[in-house]
């Protein structure tokens, strides 16, 4: 129950950091914003950490699982994160992200570890929905709508799905806390530089206080909360069982999106988006 009621409480996190998101990027550079959030977040992690009195360090034979989940789950996830979510809608991003289950299926596959035929029926499922969602009707028939923010948003949870497979083992033989804090302060290295043009030129004198408190609920609530709850979630109960807030979290983005950002989706998008969801839940 507790279990189920962090999870809900994640997912209403991430469906409203979409939104804010959305709202700044209109104030901030995207690769600004996102270097921003993860400093704060590594800011926090250590602050934690210290208060905590460590443990500092991992064993040398899981520094590259370290590294790779600092990587995969940090830097390269968040530049296809935000440079996605900028060139496309919210609910179309998060419906994107939404697709990690599916590749962390494929991943599984990769390193030899067994894979039902419900779950690949769940992939072309999954991909026939994709197909009919960026179909749209324009004078004189149907074309595709697959945009380059799309592309990067299904990368970016291809991204994820690899940083979930080596955060998860190290939750389980780490404090979260010591996960936390070197995944991110590792992670937001490479992406201070390359936001660095950004940083350099804002006029951070001009932000508004409302963009600074939008900015710091994004970094503190949505990432550095969110992710201890999701890999919490996995080592009690597995990646199966936390990837059904998966499905949450992009209907509540959407209620959201619809609410605040006025997004609005057709009768063909909808069902695509349905088909998607199916896919994703027969394949998790």
């Amino acid at each position: 129950m507790a279990v189920d009621a962090a999870l809900f409480v994640m997912a209403l996190f991430w469906a409203a950091n979409m939104v804010v998101l959305k709202w700044l990027l209109q104030h901030v550079p995207a690769p600004a914003l996102s270097s921003l959030r993860f400093l704060l977040v590594s800011l926090l992690g250590f602050a934690v950490l210290l208060a905590w009195g460590g443990p500092y360090k991992v064993e040398r034979r899981d520094l590259w699982k370290l590294l790779g989940a600092a990587f995969f789950g940090c830097t390269l996830y968040q530049m296809l994160f935000i440079e996605g979510l900028d060139r496309t809608t919210a609910f179309v991003s998060n419906l994107m992200q939404g697709t990690e289950p599916l590749f962390a299926l494929l991943l599984l596959r990769l390193v030899g570890r067994p894979v039902l035929g419900r779950q690949w029926l769940g992939v072309l499922v999954a991909f026939l929905g994709a197909v009919l969602f960026f179909l749209q009707e324009v004078r004189g028939g149907i074309e595709i709508a697959f945009g380059f923010g799309d592309a990067l948003n299904l990368t970016s949870a291809a991204s994820f799905a690899v940083y979930g497979l080596l955060s998860g083992a190290l939750f389980e033989r780490y404090p979260g806390r010591t996960v936390m804090a070197l995944s991110m302060g590792l992670g937001v290295l490479p992406l201070l530089v390359w936001s660095w043009p950004d940083l350099v030129s804002m006029d951070w004198g001009a932000v508004s206080a409302a963009v600074w408190a939008g900015l710091g609920f994004s970094a503190l609530v949505p990432v550095y909360v969110g992710y201890w709850i999701w890999n919490w979630a996995v080592t009690r109960k597995g990646l199966a069982h936390a990837s059904l807030y998966i499905f949450v979290d992009i209907i509540l983005t959407g209620i959201f999106a619809w609410a605040f950002l006025g997004e609005r989706f057709g009768g063909l998008r909808l069902f695509g988006a349905l088909i998607i969801l199916t896919g994703v839940k027969l394949a998790r």
